[in-house]
């Protein structure tokens, strides 16, 4: 099933108002400053429809200097998808890499943590088709720039194509250059229709709208000022079908074939309480007597989270997975299971963007689209949060304390998204806790799945219960807003 981006917005819209079964105390704001124009609307595909599909994911916060989160998704049985798609990461994170840190923000001697982000979504997934929209954003000179690259994957013969592959050749390249710089002189002033070239980066990210039409993406810069937003042509399908390739048409007809005709008279289903989960508050220690640590999960769920959940059971280790809303909405079946094995799955924001450098609207969204995905997947609406990057302040404050979440810190840091070591994470894990600890790692730690085993052994036998953070505070009540680094000692090993 695919879906438009006006679509997407109108079933959010629905999904609010009618509040599914769920209570989302969400702060009245005004939509989306903008949505993507008709004729420029291109089909996004649901990717929890598509089988098998899983999400690689990488993050790094570089001791507080950078700040990276990088995912992407991978369907069952496409390992030249997977490679391309981690080629064009890897490439991505070198050059970001070599960049200084961004000092713009705050006067010298203060560094501020430059950040670099890349998301997707899933343009095509039918008829031998499937294809993958990145979208780049990062932090330069002060102002957030995004960059798009849309990748397709021909099923039938195993080959990637770039987006120029849906061109026949470089006379239609070149028609293509000409149509579009056409209709770019049509969008007014501050466009600059003259930096178009027939040649492939340029053109690195078609799809179609539910028409048929071509859609030409463009990146912050490329033709007009980032503070002009989203930059895109459509060419009629009449215009546009000439011009491609084989491949190309089969492209846009999978498109054509994935997308409905009208939007649906009824509201979605409303989420309701998945019957067999386990009520994640129902403490499986009393904290306040016993040796407590709360174990945590950053960034998932990923390709590495079906294997992480094994290595828990075996301890009968309760924790607590801050998940990002958009893996979270890819992959419902983890989180029901994250749910039912006792686990707290709770928000870890939409997109995994640094959420002070957002609006209050913003920010809003991506804490409130993120529960909304989790409690869609395990009838439960999470009411804690982890901030990205754990950086909180007084916006993330008020904006978590308005949605009715508290907000996690931690004390231990495992240091696994950049450690790939597994026995110095493990000894700097277990070398931290202390009863009532609160314990940061991350579903794709480089070291994660190695490093457990020994701290999940060497802690039990310490006589610590591995227990999900609001457990910690079972004889409290958790406040909205208040930020939690650590649980209360047990009286007595207090000094």
């Amino acid at each position: 099933m695919s879906r438009s981006l006006l679509a997407g917005a109108i079933a959010l819209a629905v999904v609010l108002a009618s509040g599914c079964g769920i209570s989302l105390p969400l702060p009245t704001v005004d939509g989306p400053s903008t949505l993507p124009a008709q004729p420029t609307t291109i089909n996004f595909v649901d990717p929890s429809t598509v089988p098998g599909l899983t999400i690689r994911t990488t993050s790094d916060d570089s001791a507080g200097t950078k700040r990276v989160f990088a995912s992407y998704p991978v369907p069952a049985d496409a390992p030249a998808l997977a490679a391309e798609l981690q080629t064009l990461t890897d490439q991505t994170l070198r050059r970001y890499a070599r960049r200084p840190a961004d000092r713009s923000h705050t006067p010298a001697p203060v560094t501020a943590p430059s950040e670099l982000n890349i998301g997707w979504q899933i343009t095509a997934a039918s008829d031998g088709v499937f294809g993958v929209r990145l979208r780049t954003g990062a932090l330069t000179g002060g102002a957030w720039r995004s960059s798009l690259n849309t990748v397709w994957y021909d099923q039938t013969t195993r080959r990637v194509h770039s987006s120029s592959d849906l061109l026949k050749d470089r006379k239609a390249l070149a028609t293509l250059a000409a149509l579009v710089k056409n209709r770019l002189w049509k969008l007014g002033p501050g466009v600059r229709p003259d930096a178009i070239g027939a040649d492939g980066p340029m053109f690195d990210s078609l799809n179609f709208n539910p028409h048929g039409d071509l859609v030409a993406e463009f990146d912050d810069d490329q033709v007009a000022a980032a503070r002009m937003g989203r930059i895109a042509v459509a060419i009629p399908m009449r215009e546009a079908e000439p011009l491609l390739s084989a491949f190309g048409t089969r492209v846009m007809r999978a498109v054509d074939s994935a997308t409905p005709r009208t939007l649906p008279d009824t509201p979605p289903p409303q989420a309701t309480p998945v019957p067999g989960l386990q009520s994640p508050d129902g403490a499986s220690a009393d904290c306040s007597a016993t040796r407590c640590v709360a174990l945590t999960f950053d960034d998932g769920p990923s390709a590495g989270t079906d294997r992480l959940m094994a290595l828990l059971a075996e301890y009968r280790a309760r924790a607590t997975f801050f998940t990002v809303g958009q893996s979270a909405e890819a992959r419902p079946d983890l989180l029901r299971r994250m749910s039912a094995a006792g686990h707290l799955v709770a928000g870890h924001s939409w997109s995994h963007r640094d959420l002070d450098s957002l609006d209050v609207r913003q920010i809003s969204d991506e804490l409130g689209r993120t529960q909304i995905a989790i409690g869609a997947a395990t009838g439960r609406a999470p009411g804690l949060m982890r901030a990205p990057y754990g950086h909180v302040t007084a916006k993330v404050i008020n904006a978590a304390r308005a949605l009715g979440l508290s907000i996690a810190g931690w004390n231990v840091d495992a240091a696994d998204a950049r450690d790939g070591d597994p026995a110095a994470v493990a000894r700097r894990t277990v070398e931290g806790v202390r009863p009532g600890a609160i314990v940061l790692m991350h579903d794709c730690g480089r070291a994660t799945l190695r490093a457990l085993p020994r701290i999940l052994s060497t802690l039990a036998a310490r006589g610590y219960s591995f227990v999900t953070v609001p457990e910690l505070y079972a004889s409290q009540r958790m406040v909205p807003g208040q930020v939690y680094t650590e649980g209360v000692k047990p009286a007595a090993l207090r000094n």
